[in-house]
């Protein structure tokens, strides 16, 4: 029998619970648990990577060769995340769960397993299972065997049923999307309060507590929802809705609601893709059935996010030349695509645990990254994935997006004439509002450097005989120019010229520390940039401190003007070659564009399809950039710009780096306020719009008035014709009761082992269950170094974004599995990650997040706050702290401590804190003593 012949660990607090193959059940010490489980053959664990790095790694260990239940449950359930604790296994499985869990439970969970496993087989037979662990088997799959015996498999499989190989292709047996027609504009009903708060009501269920700020959110969001008076003149609604007020079912209500009366479509934009779903999961309360729900809401995302079946196929066909564990990878990814709701690689159904157990690569390699999307030439086109999103965004009620996509799709379509009509809806809701600025300014900026060159010569002119799977525009075009002899020669052109930009490996002749006696000369564009980083190495600042400080760091960048005579000069020379290549492209463009009206009606449907997606692809990936670098080149060739006149843009020179590897050189071109263009375009197709977040306005001068626009400034709204309706809606925390904040005032924080003797004794002091945030990356390393093993000594775990080899999803829910574990990361942990309950209850933040002072940064604050720029990074500091104070208290039961390390943290920024909350400057050994009392009632799993 399989399982008679392995062992199986858990490990929770340090304490480790071995069966061995003996049958026989210990108790263990970490120590102990490394030296017996070294004698075992083979072992039954739940995530290896995590289980390996809870054993801290021990050298004389292969976790490679654990038998990993998550890797079984892939098989078995595609679709379903299972948790990475026995718990949480259990939980999803839906079989009680003793307590405290040992090792021998595993099996249990293995049982289950495969008695789903034989129930759908015998219920639902299928070729592809079997053929699918067929493959497995032949890829040297662990659990293989185990497979094989259950389903009956017969090795080799007889010729007349489906292969191990054909059952990869997947493709095959995937629905097919249907074209239909336009919906129809949506009628213009509005919305009526009592409806409104019974929709409301209907999500909440009976036995939801009352909320009054959810109801006042859901009652003023209606107003978006109100006809529109005036042409380009949306009605917009900016709310702050603090944390715990219910916004996101607060705006769902009316949304829903106003979709249904009028037969319209609603786009809900959120900053994440974790978000995304965290929003999409609400929508369960209205639509429980899923089936259902995917008629009325839809996730949209980005292409790059979608599993691409023309990749997936060319990896098919190169299968045998993979490693063992890469073919295991890509058969259950196989199987995931096969029962996937949507086929979205990150943030989907896929488990989040996925990219940890398998090369990460992997899910990039699948995805469609190099803007080579045949659309309708493509075999697969109507199984696509990204198709049948759009498809059925067009007829969805519910829209859930990400503010990315929208910018993306809202800047094109203001910028270019394209034979597709923009499919927008009339109502918009932008949650994380505050989010807005980044979001447009990474929209509507512009990069001209190696890194976007280069890539633009890859996607003109292929692989160029490297070992890569990249089309140049040549194969991909070879079915729209045959025998078109004016499109043939303006191709050579093309890609004669391109020969200009820079090769992919252009990084080899860039160095941090460059040797004068090489020059890149030999290519007009590598040249060019030669002399922007010349100029950088010549103005910018130098780090030359060895601590590990924010404060200190390599500028990289420095101002545009006066520029290098060098410079300016190869600056006329490149824009020349740029020409040559815009010239003939424009050129095939037009071509094509006669050819589309004066054989009209001729071309058959997919033939008018494929030439409208060339010239889209052509202007959007070439046409547009080359123009945009030709500008920028001829704007090094004028004058200075003059300082008197009011300045909409910021342009500067930047090398990105990680440690002593150049990633990119290149002219940064940003507007100065970026939500400009973007609220003068969206304007044209909205009628109502949302903002809403917890973070809007920062109330530090006390003063109603001011607080509100400066927060209209940070979304954008002056550029509108009308000022928004306003609303705050009360947080329902009692925060004298369940929060207190201490600011350390008797702390070096520049002093690494300071700072890690703080760390470590207040993550003691809560016993866990501690957020630790940083600033700088490079701290947050240090600090780890110096304090896992005493704080794993005392059973309490540490867990590091940058750290352990972990996706930041599995952190989060590692964190939230143990109630004992702390957590250190960045920025990206602390916003919009939910944590309720007694898992975070300590939040210690290293510094003030003062916002890194490079030229972007310098002609904002100046352009902002003309006559106190401080005010702007006094502003960013309070909203950032804000944010990290939200993850802190997320329920009326919750409490929990907010620690500053900063001794320098001014009094005038700590208007950033809900009113009420008592904030007491205290020394480090003091406020050791008050987390423990502040906590002492706080009730714990064992």
């Amino acid at each position: 029998m399989f399982l008679d012949k392995y062992s199986a660990l858990t490990i929770y607090q340090h304490q480790c619970s071995l069966m061995t193959s003996e049958g026989e059940l210990l108790d263990l010490s970490i120590e102990q648990t490394v030296e017996k489980i070294d004698k075992e053959t083979a072992i039954f664990v739940i995530h290896a990577p995590i289980t390996y790095r809870k054993l801290h790694s021990p050298k004389n260990l292969n976790p490679h060769e654990w038998y990993d239940l998550l890797e079984l449950a892939a098989f078995i359930y595609p679709t379903k995340s299972f948790g990475l604790t026995p718990q949480s296994m259990a939980h999803a499985l839906d079989i009680p769960c003793p307590e405290p869990v040992t090792a021998d439970f595993l099996f249990i969970i293995i049982d289950h397993l495969v008695q789903h496993l034989q129930d759908k087989q015998r219920l639902f037979p299928s070729e592809s299972l079997q053929a699918q662990g067929a493959a497995l088997f032949y890829a040297q799959w662990k659990w293989a065997p185990l497979i094989i015996d259950i389903l009956n498999i017969t090795l080799p499989i007889p010729s007349n049923q489906l292969q191990p190989t054909d059952s990869l292709k997947i493709w095959r047996g995937l629905p097919k999307w249907q074209d239909t027609p336009p919906r129809s504009p949506p009628r213009q009903q509005p919305l009526q309060r009592k409806e409104t708060l019974q929709r409301l009501s209907e999500l909440l269920g009976p036995q939801a507590e009352t909320r009054m700020g959810q109801i006042d959110f859901a009652d003023i969001s209606r107003a978006a929802f109100e006809p529109r008076n005036h042409p380009d003149c949306p009605n917009v609604v900016l709310a702050e809705a603090g944390t715990g007020t219910g916004k996101t079912l607060g705006y769902m209500a009316p949304a829903t609601l106003w979709s249904e009366l009028n037969e319209g479509t609603v786009w809900i934009n959120t900053y994440t893709k974790h978000l995304q779903r965290q929003i999409e999961e609400e929508f369960t309360r209205l639509y429980p059935d899923p089936d259902i729900r995917k008629e009325h809401v839809i996730v949209r995302k980005g292409r790059e996010n979608y599993l691409c079946l023309l990749n997936l196929e060319e990896h098919i066909n190169t299968f045998s030349q993979h490693s063992s564990h890469n073919k295991i990878g890509f058969i259950l990814l196989c199987r995931w695509a096969e029962e996937t709701n949507d086929g979205d690689l990150f943030g989907g159904d896929l488990p989040n645990w996925f990219n940890d157990l398998f090369n990460e690569r992997i899910l990039y390699q699948l995805a469609e990254r190099r803007g080579e999307c045949i659309h309708g030439t493509c075999p697969h086109y109507q199984c696509c994935f990204v198709e049948n999103s759009i498809h059925k965004a067009q007829n969805a009620d519910i829209v859930i997006a990400n503010h990315a996509l929208v910018m993306k799709h809202i800047s094109w379509h203001s910028m270019n004439k394209s034979p597709e009509q923009p499919i927008f809806p009339t109502r918009f809701i932008f949650d994380e509002a505050h989010h807005l600025l980044d979001a447009t300014d990474s929209a509507y900026s512009v990069a001209f450097s190696l890194l976007e060159t280069s890539e633009l010569r890859r996607w003109l002119l292929g692989n160029e005989g490297n070992k890569t799977r990249s089309k140049g525009l040549k194969k991909r075009l070879h079915d729209v120019i045959i025998g078109e002899n004016k499109l043939e020669r303006l191709l050579e052109d093309i890609l004669q010229a391109t020969h200009s930009l820079p090769v992919l490996n252009w990084s080899f002749h860039f160095s941090t520390e460059p040797d004068e006696n090489y020059i890149p000369n030999s290519n007009p564009t590598e040249y060019f940039f030669y002399h922007v980083y010349m100029q950088i190495l010549a103005r910018s600042q130098k780090n030359t401190s060895s601590i590990p400080s924010p404060n200190y760091y390599d500028q990289n960048e420095c101002d545009l003007f006066p520029i290098l005579p060098a410079l300016k000069q190869q600056a006329a020379i490149l824009s020349e070659c740029f020409l040559q290549i815009l010239t003939p492209l424009s050129q095939f463009i037009q071509t094509l564009e006669h050819k589309l009206k004066a054989d009209i009606d001729t071309l058959d449907k997919y033939s008018k399809e494929r030439i409208e997606t060339t010239i889209s692809s052509l202007q959007r990936r070439a046409v547009n950039p080359l123009s945009v670098w030709v500008d920028l080149l001829n704007l090094l060739d004028q004058p200075e710009q003059n300082q008197q006149e009011p300045q909409t843009h910021v342009t500067f020179l930047k090398i990105k780096k990680s440690g002593t590897h150049i990633l990119d050189i290149g002219i940064f071109h940003h507007w100065l306020d970026p939500t400009l263009p973007f609220m003068k375009t969206i304007a044209n197709y909205a009628h109502g719009m949302i903002l809403t977040s917890a973070t809007l306005r920062d109330d530090s001068q006390h003063d109603t008035e001011a607080t509100w626009h400066a927060a209209e400034k940070r979304v954008g709204t002056p550029h509108l014709p009308f000022a928004p309706i306003r609303a705050s809606l009360a947080c329902p925390f009692d925060y004298s009761q369940q929060a207190r904040v201490f600011i350390i005032n008797d702390l070096n924080s520049l002093s690494i082992n300071n700072l890690s003797h703080a760390y470590l004794n207040l993550f003691l002091a809560s016993k866990g269950g501690a957020l630790g945030l940083f600033t700088a990356i490079q701290r947050l390393k240090a600090v780890h170094q110096q304090i896992i093993q005493p704080l794993e000594a005392q059973n309490i775990s540490l867990f590091a974004q940058h750290v352990d080899p972990i996706n930041n999803n599995s952190l989060i829910e590692l964190f939230k599995s143990e109630q004992h574990s702390c957590l250190l990361g960045t920025d990206a942990m602390r916003d919009g990650i939910n944590i309720p309950g007694n898992s975070l209850r300590l939040v210690v933040f290293e510094k003030m997040p003062w916002p890194r002072p490079d030229i972007l940064h310098r002609e904002r604050r100046k352009y902002f706050y003309p006559e106190s720029p401080n005010l702007y990074d006094e502003q960013l500091v309070r909203l950032r702290l804000r944010q990290a104070f939200g993850r802190l208290i997320r329920t009326q039961n919750d409490k929990g401590v907010f620690v500053i390390l900063d001794r320098r943290t001014p009094t005038r920024i700590l208007s950033a804190f809900p009113t009420g909350v008592e904030i007491t400057r205290i020394s480090l050994q003091n406020a050791i003593t008050s987390v423990q009392d502040f906590l002492k009632d706080t009730v714990l799993e064992p």
